[in-house]
């Protein structure tokens, strides 16, 4: 079946950007863009990858290559006639500007030197920039933040056969706008006169032209995207948004910001997005996805989604049965109990103690489900790229039992030869009728330790 469920279950997500954080090391993947070329996806998020599907279901993951240098936050994609062009913000790629071109989706880029205005000067406040080509052929850019105290969202027109440099004046396009509730920054839009406005992505949808943002600030649940939209040119004059087109404060899939739109296979569109997680550092981040709608008058919206979808179809109806039953585990830190792995919160989990070298976590649904999908966001403890103790494939296995707690026949999930590094994981299975559920996994050889940030299953309500 063509499902998904996010936040999506990536493989090989690389260690965190920043530098020299107390918290240590941790995984992040963010700020997703998307090209759809060709019946293939690709995606660029944060943290110097891109990765590729055909099915935006199954995904592998591809190193991108600008020259030995890391890619920035924020990477930005576009085909702009016979090349791919790409670019990302400061941070990672040497503090200065760049736009990289390529043949090919995956590269190999060239870098083509430093964005600059009609004068010459190289564009500053170069944070989560955009590119954008449109139907015919011409080229913009797009940067900057506005908070309300300094900066603005920024655009200009390129020239298509030199795409560094500027061939419009630069136009301020997003201003903080106090009138606005959800660009107020903090957890609960508490500072009526500063916002971080940030994070553009533009998008063309039957003639009109759909200036993406994202608001408050990525470390907050309420982290969401809107819209300014024209219907005369990728630089406006634009409509200012009166409502955010993805917000999801609450559950497992929060923080739904910083991301963009592409239109895929059979006039779809769909948004990918930032989700939080946010357990060992504020930019412990994932990506999701979901399908855009637009109404009469053209608004889009985008229902978030925290359960497993059908790709062609939407919601499939299954929903989480073990979220807050009760759990117990072979052995538990404290205030990391086993209660912690299904109490559908990003920043909490279970962590079995050091010593417990087969630890298990059993789920009881207080009735029996016919269970057909389960989702697992593995914890990581004492993560140091430095010293090798690296990320590696989680292998488990799955067992379910009746209401007499006899284990259901045929039915274990068997995944101890997996060979594949995913934090997250989401498995699909034939439906399986049980009322407990078991998941371990062998630490005896592993490098780090580990423990389930969440443990969710999935069946449709009885």
């Amino acid at each position: 079946m063509d499902l998904y469920c996010n936040p999506l279950p990536l493989p090989d997500i690389p260690c965190r950007m920043l530098k020299n954080l107390p918290t240590g090391d941790f995984r992040e993947v963010s700020d997703p863009e998307v090209l759809y070329d060709d019946g293939v996806w690709y995606m660029y998020p944060s943290g110097g990858q891109a990765y590729v599907s055909r099915d935006c279901v199954h995904w592998e993951y591809h190193p991108i290559d600008i020259g030995g240098t890391k890619l920035g936050y924020a990477p930005s994609i576009c085909r702009c006639g016979e090349h791919i062009l790409l670019t990302a913000s400061l941070l990672g790629a040497g503090h200065k500007a760049s736009i990289w071109a390529a043949p090919a989706p995956l590269g190999p880029f060239v870098n083509l030197g430093t964005p600059v205005d009609r004068q010459g000067k190289p564009l500053e406040s170069f944070l989560d920039p955009a590119l954008f080509c449109d139907d015919d052929g011409r080229l913009y850019l797009y940067w900057g933040y506005a908070t309300g105290h300094n900066g603005n969202i920024y655009g200009a027109e390129m020239d298509p056969a030199n795409p560094v440099q500027a061939i419009s004046d630069v136009h301020t396009l997003i201003r903080f706008d106090g009138k606005n509730w959800w660009e107020h920054y903090g957890e609960h839009h508490e500072h009526l006169g500063y916002g971080w406005d940030e994070g553009v992505s533009m998008f063309k949808h039957n003639g009109e032209y759909y200036l993406q943002y994202a608001s408050d600030g990525t470390v907050f649940r309420n982290y969401c995207c809107s819209c300014y939209r024209s219907k005369v040119s990728p630089l406006g004059p634009f409509t200012p948004p009166t409502r955010p087109m993805l917000h999801s404060p609450y559950g497992i899939v929060t923080g739904t910001g910083h991301g963009g739109m592409v239109k895929g296979p059979n006039g779809s569109v769909w948004q990918f997005y930032t989700c939080r997680i946010a357990r060992i550092h504020p930019f412990e981040r994932r990506v999701g996805m979901d399908r855009v709608q637009f109404d009469e008058q053209g608004n889009p919206t985008v229902q978030v989604t925290s359960t497993p979808q059908s790709v062609s179809q939407g919601d499939v109806g299954l929903v989480p049965v073990s979220e807050n039953k009760p759990a117990t585990a072979s052995s538990a830190q404290p205030f990391a109990e086993a209660r912690m792995a299904v109490d559908a919160c990003t920043h909490t989990c279970w962590a079995p103690v050091p010593e417990d070298m087969n630890p298990s976590l059993t789920v009881d649904c207080a009735e029996s489900f016919a269970i057909s999908a389960l989702r697992i966001i593995w914890t990581e403890f004492g993560l140091d790229y430095a010293s090798g103790c690296t990320p590696e494939p989680m292998r488990f296995d799955v067992r379910f039992y009746d209401a007499d707690h006899n284990e259901v026949p045929n039915s274990c999930l068997d995944c101890r030869d997996n060979a594949v590094d995913r934090n997250v994981e989401f498995r699909t299975f034939e439906p399986v009728v049980a009322r407990y559920v078991t998941i371990s996994f062998d630490q005896n050889n592993a490098r780090l330790r580990h423990g389930i940030t969440d443990f969710t299953l999935f069946a449709k309500p009885n």
